[in-house]
Formats: C-alpha cells, sequence, structure tokens
C-alpha cells in the first residue's frame, strides 16, 4: 500500500496523475460502485448518463486536488491567489474574540482550507483528523496538514484537546462532519434523504462552548481556487441541537448541488440508512 503510495505521489508531483483519472476511474471496482449509490441516492432525478459524467469528473478533480495540495505546500505562496468570498463573515466571526469553529466538508480540496486561513488571518488552527492506518502515509499527511501553527488532533478521544485548542489556546477549530456517524452518536437530519446519520459534535461544542460556527469551504471554478465562507451562526437558547444540526447538513448539501463533481462520493456515506 505505501509502495503504491508512493508512485501516486510521485506521479501527482509530476502533475501526471490527473492525467491518468480514466485509468483510475475503470480499475477501481472497490470505491466506484459506492460512488454510483451515493449518486443515486442524492441525485434520483438525474439521468444514467449524468450520473456517469459526475462521477468521471469526481475522479479527476480528485487527483487534481491531490496534485495542488502537494504544490500548495511546496509554494505557499500560491496561497494568496486564492479567490475569497463571504470574507465579512469570518472576519466579522473573529473580532468577537469568541470561540471559532469552521465547519466544512470533504468538499473541493479541503487540505488547504486550514493552511490558507492561518496565512491570511495570522489565526492559529487546529484541525480534527483522522489517523490513517499506514504509519507511513499517516506521517505524510500530517506534512501535509500541520506546520505553521496548525495543531493536529486525532478524531479519536479529542475531547479535551478541543476544548484547550479553543478555549486556552484560542485557536480556530477546522472539522468535517459530512461523513457517516455512529447511530449511537448521531443526530438524524434530512441529508438528501431523511433520516441521515449526521455529525452533531459542532452544535453541542456550539451550545457548551458558546462558539461561532461558520461553514466554509474551499473549490474550483474556472481553474482558479475559491474559498467561500458562509454567515456564521451560534447556538440560541430557543434552539436544538437538531436544528443546529440540519442548519450544518442544509449548507453543505446546497455546496455539493452547486457543485456535485467536487463533492467526496468514494465514502459510504448512508451506510447505515440503505
Amino acid at each position: 500500500m505505501y509502495y503504491l503510495f508512493r508512485v501516486f505521489y510521485a506521479l501527482a508531483s509530476l502533475k501526471i496523475l490527473s492525467k491518468l483519472w480514466w485509468a483510475v476511474y475503470y480499475l477501481d471496482f472497490f470505491r466506484k460502485p459506492i460512488v454510483f449509490k451515493n449518486l443515486n441516492i442524492a441525485f434520483p432525478e438525474k439521468s444514467k448518463k449524468e450520473k456517469i459524467k459526475i462521477a468521471k469528473n469526481t475522479y479527476k478533480n480528485f487527483l487534481i486536488f491531490f496534485e495542488d495540495t502537494i504544490d500548495f505546500k511546496k509554494h505557499p505562496q500560491k496561497l494568496d491567489e486564492i479567490e475569497v468570498k463571504g470574507e465579512e463573515y469570518i472576519k466579522k466571526a473573529l473580532e468577537q474574540n469568541r470561540p471559532v469553529i469552521l465547519v466544512t466538508a470533504h468538499f473541493g480540496n479541503w487540505e488547504i482550507s486550514s493552511k490558507f486561513i492561518h496565512r491570511r488571518y495570522k489565526k492559529p488552527m487546529a484541525v480534527i483528523m483522522r489517523e490513517i492506518e499506514n504509519p507511513k502515509i499517516n506521517k505524510f499527511f500530517q506534512n501535509i496538514r500541520g506546520g505553521e501553527d496548525i495543531k493536529l488532533i486525532n478524531k479519536k478521544g479529542s475531547s479535551r484537546e478541543i476544548v484547550k485548542s479553543l478555549l486556552k489556546e484560542k485557536r480556530i477549530l477546522g472539522i468535517l462532519i459530512d461523513q457517516n456517524t455512529k447511530a449511537s452518536t448521531a443526530q438524524k437530519v434530512k441529508f438528501f434523504i431523511e433520516n441521515t446519520p449526521f455529525n452533531p459534535a459542532v452544535s453541542k461544542l456550539a451550545k457548551n462552548l458558546k462558539a461561532i460556527v461558520i461553514p466554509g469551504f474551499s473549490y474550483k471554478k474556472d481553474g482558479k481556487y475559491v474559498i467561500e465562507f458562509k454567515p456564521s451562526r451560534e447556538f440560541k437558547e430557543n434552539d436544538t441541537i437538531k436544528e443546529f444540526t440540519q442548519w450544518q447538513a442544509d449548507v453543505i448539501e446546497e455546496m455539493i448541488r452547486l457543485h456535485p463533481d467536487q463533492y467526496y462520493w468514494f465514502h459510504n456515506r448512508w451506510k447505515s440508512v440503505v
């Protein structure tokens, strides 16, 4: 697995990997059925031809994002060329001197968001990440994601570090919340379909720590990167965990519907539903 990854990395460094997207697409017998299962659930109204087009572009975009992540690591000054939309929302949140949580999804090039935010707004960050089983591959992604005052928090057993990062260290917390969640801890919301288990962690943090939650997404449009922030929200007295979580699901779904081929359809998102 590690040596295969090294080959992918070498090809990505040379900007060759994305040109081979068709080979990855046609040879991927494991993830491709999941991609089409997810597309059938999310877009029942679309034709088979439309879904195939989205799937092919998903593979191509994913490989492009991998290449670009390596490129941004080598040339961080390129982060300054990214277009920003909704910048007033994050500036307003940062001015309030309260805990700030950036909620996002496996959408576009999420890997560059933390580095962009730290570089542009001069704020330390903490990013929750799932460790990869292969230690060598895991170390690679730690090097890509961390550094420059970006703290990496292991998803398992992270509660104490999260609170410390938000309250004591005054970091912006970045978290991806779109993947499948254990039924015992999930909140059921509408995410393309009803009764989708969704991670309520951000909602609980917002309630308990009086944090400001701001959605942010990194994607490509017309060959150029855009970081787009959406209006922030804080937990009000009459809010419920379900309502606050549904808001996050709605924002993410809206972005996916606008750019369906930039979403990470490879994950078995609705495993516990369908």
